[in-house]
């Protein structure tokens, strides 16, 4: 059975807005905020392989 996607899509979309976010702290040496968008960024991809992981093991994929 096929689960929908759109989890992924927007885990992709959230980890995109942490790079942005990244990059403009970067621009604006906010050195808080190249703290946060990082941890952000390193948990939400975290959090979307361990979901990836759950649904290759219940076949959802």
């Amino acid at each position: 059975m096929q689960k929908s996607k759109l989890p992924f899509f927007c885990l992709a979309v959230f980890a995109v807005l942490m790079l942005i976010l990244f990059s403009i702290g970067l621009a604006e040496l906010n050195y808080l905020l190249i703290i946060i968008s990082t941890v952000l960024f390193i948990a939400t991809f975290g959090y979307g392989f361990s979901l990836k992981s759950q649904y290759r093991k219940n076949n959802w994929l």
